[in-house]
């Protein structure tokens, strides 16, 4: 009798103890799911970047960091050369140069600035400019006002005198910004 008795008792504690499963899991779990939630959004809100706007440093030799990117918008231009008459591969060519070049050179210096960029879509627009002179004048303001950029020279191999200067990519940076240097220029 005794064994009969602490069975049925051992049955009824561990049936007790199934139906707290029953009410505390999924308690529990809406617990977890609801702290974790209320933790992102209180370390995204502390920590993460701001859209409105990033402090950069860039390679501009001052040190100093700026504001920029206030709308929260960011951009890669490329300015092809329309002088050089390159056919379409080759240009396709070197404003892949201009872009992987600008890319690894923000990577390097100021990649809360790429990640930026990326969460936008990494946009890139493509623009002409009519001569090398256009190309270097731009090259110079987008440098004074801290933009990163990448001016690519050709090799020679195919279609254009080696060292020729093809394309300028300025950026990524913010779209604001770069409008003020390239924001005159027609789309290639």
């Amino acid at each position: 009798m005794r064994l009969h008795s602490y069975c049925c008792w051992h049955v009824e504690q561990t049936s007790r103890l199934n139906n707290m499963d029953l009410v505390y899991g999924p308690l529990g779990v809406v617990a977890g799911l609801g702290c974790g939630l209320l933790l992102g959004w209180h370390l995204r809100a502390r920590l993460g970047p701001t859209s409105k706007s990033l402090i950069m440093a860039m390679g501009n030799g001052s040190g100093e960091a700026t504001v920029m990117g206030e709308g929260g918008e960011f951009k890669m231009i490329l300015v092809v050369r329309n002088d050089l008459k390159m056919g379409k591969g080759k240009v396709a060519a070197q404003c892949s140069h201009a872009a992987v070049s600008a890319y690894k050179q923000v990577q390097r210096r100021n990649p809360e600035l790429l990640k930026q960029w990326e969460y936008c879509g990494q946009p890139k627009v493509v623009v002409k400019a009519p001569d090398e002179d256009t190309l270097i004048d731009l090259l110079a303001h987008a440098k004074e006002v801290g933009l990163p950029v990448s001016l690519i020279q050709d090799a020679g191999r195919t279609q254009i005198a080696p060292g020729s200067r093809t394309v300028l990519g300025i950026g990524p940076g913010p779209a604001d910004l770069i409008d003020k240097v390239t924001g005159h220029l027609k789309l290639y």
